[in-house]
């Protein structure tokens, strides 16, 4: 009986040591949201003593990201911060590309256009800084095959932007094919081992590039990353534990769907280690016991920021791009029937107006521009030389090179050596090319809308097989009126509502 008193007396002790364990608990909300506050304040009193140029790259993403309004009375009016932009434009070192990437990333969360930021088009100057293999260069002038950090930033930069990425398959194909045998990445191709930082960051261009989590790279980067874990629940890079390693983590594995406070090892989860980097003046110390140290502070805020929002910063800013897109076209108001349909294939970079500021949804597509949202849609990309194959199609013409793709693909077909690029496209001449898509790439799935009802007597012959194909799909109908007209030409919005159908039947 003594024995057992002594027991329970020795049980309750471990529990109320255990509980009281300041690594043993789990970061609460209220926790995250203290710690995100406390690095907010800290920056701020930076901002006040400097104001704009105190306020780095990554801090101003990581503000945004908290919930902080920039520009705003707070932090600096619009007209100053586009200034320093524009300042911060000319100094960005055309060595590396990765100062570009991150330019752009700041130029999203401050609600700008990366597209013309003081007459610059960064989102240009970073898509013709990829190379034929799919490799974003490490210099901005297209030199440099090295750096893998190079293309992971510029892949979540564009992505980030809303752009689709050019030359997908190759960009993923050529990062795929630096992975390291342990799972890893390593900043450089000459890597043998990988790093938390890399690893993690790469893990981010993975879901930039459209992958899923089923995928044997993705499967190894976050098997990488749970080994690597150390016996205190953080990471460590080149044999030092830091908050920087443990806040990248973070990210990544939000942007994953992977819970932060599930990934645990002795006394606390990566979120616990993290913050335990903390200063007592909010900012964040690069080894634990330091001083404040300014990356250490914004990649510790960017992290806290997305665990507030239980949500990757790529989607965020994705979302906050795509809809400054949509609210500037000013022909598109969200009562227009198509508006969603538009509004999706506008944010995911798809399709975008025929000016700056006007959709044009009623304005008939020509088969030249039905065949360029094409090959957008399905991730193929134009020839790369044109050869002349239609006599309407001079090879010099800026739609030669997709129209050819389109007719190489088997999609896209014209009748006598002619093209006919800028004619406009039938409803059933487009549920045709349809019907070809989906055979060709094996999308089997129904469209989960409401069928509706053809008069085969108005279908051309060659065109019947196909109409019934995709109304037993449910992707007719997609018109203003809910009707399928066989002759009748198609529209840019009836264009853009049959694309969204498709990607969702992929």
């Amino acid at each position: 009986m003594k024995r057992k008193a002594c027991w329970a007396v020795f049980l309750t002790f471990v529990m109320l040591v255990t509980s009281f364990h300041p690594g043993a608990l789990a970061a609460t909300p209220s926790q995250i949201n203290t710690a995100a506050g406390k690095a907010v304040a800290y920056l701020h009193s930076r901002y006040e003593s400097g104001k704009e140029a105190a306020i780095d790259d990554w801090s101003l993403i990581g503000l945004v990201l908290s919930g902080e309004a920039l520009p705003s009375a707070k932090w600096g009016d619009r007209s100053k911060w586009q200034a320093e932009l524009k300042r911060r434009l000319q100094t960005l070192d055309p060595r590396k590309t990765t100062d570009y990437a991150r330019f752009v990333l700041t130029v999203l969360a401050l609600g700008e256009d990366p597209a013309n930021v003081g007459g610059e088009n960064m989102i240009a100057r970073l898509k013709k800084a990829q190379l034929a293999n799919g490799k974003f260069a490490d210099r901005i002038d297209g030199q440099g095959q090295s750096l893998i950090n190079a293309h992971v930033w510029s892949l979540i930069a564009l992505y980030a932007a809303g752009e689709q990425i050019p030359r997908a398959k190759q960009a993923k194909a050529w990062l795929v094919s630096k992975q390291l045998p342990d799972g890893g990445y390593q900043f450089a191709t000459d890597g043998r081992t990988g790093g938390i930082d890399m690893t993690a960051m790469t893990l981010v261009a993975f879901k930039a590039l459209g992958m899923g989590k089923e995928e044997q790279p993705v499967k190894k980067a976050l098997d990488f990353l749970r080994k690597a874990q150390t016996a205190n629940g953080g990471y460590q890079e080149g044999g030092i534990p830091n908050a920087e390693s443990a806040a990248t983590v973070i990210s990544a594995l939000l942007a994953w769907g992977e819970q932060p406070e599930n990934w645990k090892k002795g006394a606390g989860s990566v979120t616990d280690n993290l913050l335990g980097f903390q200063t007592a003046a909010g900012a964040f110390a690069h080894t634990r016991g330091g001083s404040a140290n300014q990356i250490a502070t914004a990649q510790a805020l960017l992290a806290l920021s997305d665990l507030k929002r239980g949500g990757a910063y790529l989607t965020f800013l994705r979302e906050k791009s795509g809809a400054r897109k949509v609210a500037r076209l000013a022909d598109l108001p969200p009562s227009y029937w198509a508006y969603a349909e538009m509004a999706y294939l506008v944010k995911n970079g798809y399709m975008q107006g025929m000016t700056s500021t006007l959709m044009q949804p009623e304005s008939r597509v020509t088969r030249a521009q039905f065949a360029a949202l094409l090959l957008r849609i399905l991730g193929e990309e134009p020839n790369t030389r044109a050869q002349g194959l239609f006599r309407d199609v001079s090879a010099t013409d800026w739609t030669a090179p997709i129209v050819e793709k389109a007719a190489a693909l088997g999609l896209m077909q014209g009748s006598g050596g002619r093209f006919r690029p800028h004619e406009g496209i039938t409803q059933e001449e487009m549920a045709t090319i349809v019907s070809r898509v989906l055979k060709r790439y094996g999308w089997n799935k129904t469209f989960p809308g409401p069928g509706v009802s053809v008069n085969g007597k108005t279908v051309s012959p060659w065109a019947k097989a196909s109409v019934e194909d995709l109304q037993r799909r449910r992707l007719l109908g997609g018109t203003a009126t809910k009707q399928f007209t066989a002759k009748a030409a198609v529209t840019r919005a009836e264009a853009a509502v049959m694309f969204y159908r498709m990607l969702h039947v992929r």
